[in-house]
């Protein structure tokens, strides 16, 4: 195979290189950069081209960053994307992960679901997602060969999960079963899941054919939350975690219900982070989404465990969720990283909208203005944080030789950028991806002037397009299902709602 080779010319270079004190390197440089196949080789004042061909790419008022990692997504809610307004986390999941959904959607429109919003990670400056695949009643190997192929198809990044739920439904959220009718919690049980065994051997028939494919994607491990999951199969996970060194992805601490969780299901004083680290999944590979309802002790189990909260901020204003205590977790000296959420409960991947609203949402918090995050370490999140989530921060996330070229170039000719001021304030504020102009990922072009070279976008959505006719009809019946449940959710959340809690996460404003 023939040596890739490009060679950019006198970009503006931001490097978000990791330094000392744990900050990033955002201070511009002019700068030549050589990418030779996947990775960066050599990034200095000036590069000659040598006698090596190389495509030279003319860079002058143009900058140069890492590619985002949106670092929690849930690609299978692509079809759901624009069907809800707000609706509470128990509830907003009946219709978008039916609880009494049987039947598997077709590969292929898994495929072309995947690539939708593969799309508009790609042209949004986004170069690696962690997606996690809830594919209800569980994944067949042709629906996770679906997915990888999808971005490797594209180019894209992709750290996927194996997602584990082993309980049903009212065995995970407290107070559920006494309003459940018979007819339905029988429905309910009726529910034919993997059991551990058929679970842990996929997984490891997963990790065989797809780790590394490509030099693309990678593995995680994903027990869903630690009250959907047995004891056993956390302990299992821990363990497979540990001899593999895979990343653990799992929801925390997302909604008041799930804070009352804990000492419901598992007795005065616990929450399901305590809970987490008995059973053995958290540890400095777990990656947390959410973290909202986290009281003082979690925030220090997470920070001794050295694990990540991936905060999802769009998707957490979406769900009714509330507000998650970021400065109570930077000054722990948690990793933090972002996510964009399933498309159901945010509409869109672009990253762009979660940085800014990641980057606004906590002045509200608090009057000292001098403690809200500032656009430095809201690129942060979205850079190093997220790849280290995924434990991938020695390959991706900066701009350095060695690294992998995930790289993006933006005009800084583009009214988002002008008048020049602060660069990173610009990127977290001003711009939403209208100024990108080329992507790379792995050493790969795979955008140019808004046009993705890899795969032929128009002729894939169209097919989409025609399979959701196919959608619609078997759609509208989970729909009838998940009525069903609601009179029962709607009674389990104002009695959690009405529970006392010593936090508070919501604003409420008192008329």
């Amino acid at each position: 195979m023939a040596t890739s080779r490009y060679l950019i010319k006198q970009a503006t270079v931001l490097p978000f290189t990791l330094q000392t004190d744990g900050a990033l390197d955002l201070e511009p440089h002019i700068q030549d950069v050589l990418i030779v196949d996947d990775r960066i080789v050599e990034v200095a004042d000036h590069i000659e081209p040598g006698s090596e061909p190389a495509q030279v790419i003319d860079a002058r008022d143009h900058l140069l960053i890492p590619g985002f990692v949106n670092a929690h997504a849930h690609s299978v809610e692509i079809l759901e994307k624009g069907r809800y307004e707000a609706l509470p986390l128990e509830a907003w999941m009946l219709y978008t992960y039916p609880p009494l959904k049987g039947k598997h959607l077709s590969p292929r429109l898994c495929y072309l679901r995947t690539m939708l919003g593969a799309l508009e990670m790609v042209k949004s400056g986004a170069t690696t997602i962690q997606d996690d695949l809830i594919e209800l009643p569980y994944i067949t190997p042709e629906i996770f060969e679906a997915v990888a192929q999808a971005y490797i198809d594209i180019g894209l990044r992709a750290s996927l999960t194996h997602h584990a739920i082993n309980l049903p439904l009212y065995k995970t959220i407290p107070y559920l079963e006494e309003f459940l009718p018979d007819d339905v919690r029988q429905d309910l049980d009726a529910m034919a899941g993997l059991d551990d065994d058929t679970w842990l051997s996929m997984f490891k028939d997963f990790y065989a054919d797809w780790h590394g494919k490509q030099g693309l994607i990678t593995l995680a491990l994903a027990p869903s939350a630690p009250q959907r999951v047995t004891p056993d199969l956390m302990h299992q996970i821990a363990a497979l975690s540990e001899s593999l060194d895979l990343p653990i992805h799992t929801h925390m601490l997302e909604t008041k219900t799930q804070a009352v969780t804990g000492p419901e299901f598992y007795g005065p004083g616990e929450s399901v982070v305590s809970y987490a680290k008995r059973h053995g999944i958290l540890t400095h590979r777990t990656a947390i989404a959410h973290g909202i309802w986290l009281t003082d002790r979690d925030v220090e189990l997470i920070a001794e465990a050295r694990a990540t909260v991936v905060h999802n901020v769009v998707s957490n204003h979406r769900l009714c969720s509330g507000i998650a205590p970021i400065r109570q977790l930077m000054d722990a000296g948690v990793n933090i990283a972002l996510g964009s959420d399933g498309m159901s409960s945010n509409d869109s991947f672009n990253m762009f909208d979660v940085l800014k609203m990641a980057g606004q949402v906590h002045s509200v918090t608090h009057p000292d203005y001098s403690r809200y995050p500032r656009a430095r370490d809201v690129l942060k999140w979205g850079t190093y944080g997220g790849a280290r989530s995924a434990l991938l921060q020695e390959q991706v996330g900066a701009i350095a030789p060695g690294l992998k070229a995930d790289c993006v170039l933006y005009d800084l000719n583009t009214t988002n950028f002008i008048p020049r001021g602060h660069l990173p304030i610009h990127l977290v504020y001003a711009e939403h991806g209208q100024s990108i102009r080329k992507v790379f990922i792995n050493g790969q072009l795979v955008i140019e002037d808004g046009t993705v070279l890899t795969i032929d976008e128009s002729a894939l959505l169209s097919e989409l397009q025609d399979l959701l006719t196919e959608y619609e009809p078997e759609r509208a019946e989970l729909y009838r299902q998940a009525e069903r449940l609601m009179p029962a959710i709607e009674a389990t959340y104002q009695k959690a709602m009405a529970q006392p809690l010593p936090i508070e996460r919501f604003t409420r404003i008192e008329k």
